[in-house]
């Protein structure tokens, strides 16, 4: 059996992943500013991202990027969090998004990512300015 490619490994991660939220292309476009088109040619192999993307599609898909780049093995899913994992209030919330009306869950999903990204650059600028010791 051929070795994939890292384009290969990496359309099939972003695919898996988007999956794994319940994401539709257009869904991720919308949550992380890139275009629906280029989503698609990511997960057709058409192309491999810049890299100023690829912390945007990790952060979208709440992965960091190197497993955008890991062959998938079977025992990752061990690690992985299911919906039956997470706290009951959070499926709640969970489940009340999915009832919204798209254009409704999409302006949600714009506002929790600007706020995910902004927590993200203030643990990074933290972590930056501390001393060294």
């Amino acid at each position: 059996m051929a070795k994939k490619t890292i384009a290969r490994i990496f359309a099939e991660n972003v695919t898996r992943y988007r999956k794994k939220l319940g994401y539709s292309q257009y869904d991720l476009a919308v949550i992380s500013g890139i275009s629906r088109t280029m989503i698609s040619h990511y997960e057709r192999e058409g192309m491999l991202p810049p890299a100023d993307r690829l912390e945007i599609l990790a952060d979208s898909l709440v992965i960091p990027v190197h497993k955008l780049f890991m062959e998938y093995q079977k025992e990752e899913k061990n690690d992985e969090k299911g919906l039956s994992d997470i706290d009951p209030r959070s499926v709640k919330k969970l489940r009340d998004i999915l009832s919204l009306p798209l254009e409704d869950r999409n302006d949600l999903y714009r506002i929790l990512n600007k706020m995910l990204r902004k927590n993200q650059l203030e643990i990074q600028n933290m972590i930056k300015t501390q001393p060294i010791t």
